[in-house]
């Protein structure tokens, strides 16, 4: 992706160049000569209150959150890790746990693809119904008449829908449906298709909406309907996009279905909770590895579908053969309908079902408002607030020192660059692997099982959710933003580094500058998503949120959960309206139309929240 920087720097010298540079802020690129000054410094002084805003939130978090890096060398808890290591030593090999390790990464899958599934099936209807241009008022295929009313009521209503979807966490989702169809595969899976239809309806809705118009505006011309148009005009433009999102969903999904059994929904999470509980360390440390084994598969898997999908955008040749996409096909359809089999969504419902999911609705409502209540949720607020901020800072510090380490532009040269001696190369190369594979790491450990681990080593309360969320973060942008940096071209980097500049000088001047748009959306999406899940770590004991919302569902104080929950959903709302407000500031142009930024901020928003799921 070119980057506003690369930009600049092509920009060719005049008469106003000297202006030019003067006002070369992002968003005032276009602004007139007479007022791009004073716009300019209205726009500083706003970043530098959003500075300043930003940094106290940081050191407050830091206070809140009760960060002791001492805790970490205290003897207790050396002694705790220590035992936590030599218990993991060497992984339980034994023939009879190897067939529960399988069953329990067979239904891990089961999980991920019929969720995947369930949740396409739901965002295709929304996302459509949510596109703009087919129901807002003026559109080309919007109609008239007290009909079209009532669709462009339907499309806020799907967007509202798809918000809320995408806006409370999967695991939460996985604890209401535990509570409303009781324990098993079958609520984790119904947690994945809600909260991922959220996500790729919002998706679908911005590809459906940011396609070349040209083909569907000659189609009303010549008086094709709706439905034509989408059939014909839309989906055709978007699908590539489409199948893209989806399968990166897939892959995002399976990693969400190895934590939902911490909450009763099964899988792969279900059993490690279990032998962590047991104290049973050996066990964990080989379902551990079956979670790395399964996650860094699937990523392989998805990536190789993804550049597949890419060829027939770039070349227009398939990569498979009639008889090829028909067994994948068939290959797709058989593994859906035995994912649904094995969640038991396939199977009859007993007789009960619909009541107790009944009865569950009918008792959150309506919420328990009262001030003493509210009064109570003051405290765990503040503490999920203050994890979030302080383990969103901690992994940014390591992605930052992990990221250049683990980019293949900076770290593999290509044959005949300048500037690097054999040995050199070679001690790059061992870098870049041992980078690549800690972020791998510590990405494939869902923040609910660094939960457990960093409780062993500083005990219970926020500091552990901290660690959580830090190090997950860390592996999530590590990845990311190495990718970013390999995005960034190469030539500014190969300058510094033939002028003889240190690796840290042309990594920090050459590198970073031209990444710092995409470094800085994967960030704050990030942030959003440290948001949400900061409110669930306390499930294990990471403080906040969570504690105060699982005793109300034990206890069966169902009011108070509905409280609770739209809580979390107030806050990352306004999270997220924060957020945007941030990212007009420091990294829209105003070149950029604002139809043209909606599919960029959907491929942020799924690639950091999916990976770090």
């Amino acid at each position: 992706m070119p980057s506003p920087a690369c930009a600049e720097e092509r920009t060719t010298p005049g008469p106003a160049a000297s202006t030019r540079r003067s006002t070369n802020i992002p968003g005032l690129r276009e602004a007139e000569p007479g007022r791009a000054a004073p716009a300019a410094r209205a726009l500083l002084r706003r970043r530098r209150v959003q500075l300043l805003l930003v940094g106290a939130f940081l050191a407050w978090s830091i206070a809140a959150s009760d960060v002791s890096p001492g805790a970490l060398v205290a003897p207790e808890a050396l002694h705790g890790l220590g035992r936590l290591l030599r218990g993991m030593v060497p992984p339980d090999v034994s023939l009879g746990f190897l067939g529960v390790v399988a069953v329990a990464v067979g239904r891990t899958l089961a999980i991920g693809i019929a969720g995947t599934a369930l949740a396409v099936l739901l965002a295709v209807p929304l996302g459509i119904l949510a596109t703009p241009r087919l129901f807002r008022p003026g559109a080309l295929a919007a109609g008239r008449g007290p009909w079209a009313v009532v669709l462009f009521a339907a499309h806020l209503a799907a967007r509202a829908t798809l918000r809320v979807f995408r806006a409370v966490p999967d695991l939460l989702w996985a604890l209401l449906f535990v509570v409303a169809v009781g324990l098993g595969p079958r609520a984790g899976a119904l947690a994945l298709g809600v909260s991922y239809a959220g996500v790729l309806g919002r998706v679908f809705a911005d590809l459906l909406e940011d396609v070349e118009p040209s083909a569907a505006e000659a189609l009303v011309a010549s008086g094709g309907r709706r439905a034509s148009l989408v059939l014909f005009a839309l989906v055709p433009q978007a699908l590539p996009g489409l199948v893209s999102y989806g399968l990166y969903s897939l892959e995002c999904a399976i990693r969400s279905a190895s934590v939902l059994g911490f909450v009763g929904a099964g899988g792969i999470g279900q059993e490690i909770q279990l032998s962590m509980r047991l104290f049973e360390y050996r066990q964990v440390s080989t379902l551990l590895l079956a979670l790395l084994g399964l996650m860094l598969a699937g990523e392989a898997a998805s990536r190789l579908l993804r550049r597949a999908t890419r060829s027939v955008r770039v070349t227009g040749r398939p990569p498979l053969t009639g008889r090829g996409r028909k067994l994948v096909t068939l290959a797709t359809l058989v593994a859906v309908v035995l994912s649904f089999r094995a969640t038991e969504l396939l199977g009859s419902a007993d007789d009960g079902l619909l009541a107790r999911m009944g009865r569950f609705a009918a008792q959150l409502f309506p919420p328990d408002l009262s001030l003493s209540f509210l009064a109570a949720l003051r405290e765990p607020l503040l503490q999920t607030l203050a994890v979030a901020g302080a383990g969103t800072l901690l992994g940014m510090v390591l992605a930052a020192a992990l990221a250049p380490l683990a980019s293949a532009g900076l770290m593999l040269r290509r044959p005949g660059a300048p500037g690097r001696p054999g040995v050199l190369d070679l001690l790059a190369r061992l870098l870049h692997v041992t980078a690549r594979s800690s972020l791998a790491v510590l990405r494939a450990i869902p923040e609910l099982l660094w939960v457990l681990l960093c409780i062993v080593a500083v005990g219970f309360g926020p500091f552990a959710g901290v660690l959580a969320l830090g190090l997950h973060t860390a592996g999530v942008l590590g990845r990311l933003w190495a990718e970013a940096l390999d995005e960034a071209p190469a030539d500014p980097v190969e300058v510094l580094e033939a002028a003889g500049a240190s690796a840290p000088v042309w990594s920090l001047w050459g590198a970073w500058p031209q990444a710092r748009p995409l470094v800085a959306s994967y960030g704050l999406l990030r942030w959003e998503f440290n948001l949400r899940v900061s409110a669930l770590v306390g499930f294990l004991g990471g403080g906040g949120l969570g504690l105060r919302l699982y005793n109300a569902i034990q206890l069966g104080f169902y009011d108070q959960v509905s409280t609770t929950v739209l809580l979390i959903l107030g806050l990352v709302m306004l999270s997220d309206a924060v957020s945007d407000a941030v990212r007009r500031s420091w990294l829209a142009p105003a070149t950029l139309r604002r139809d043209t930024a909606r599919p960029v901020d959907s491929s942020l928003a799924l690639q950091a929240g999916g990976l770090a799921a």
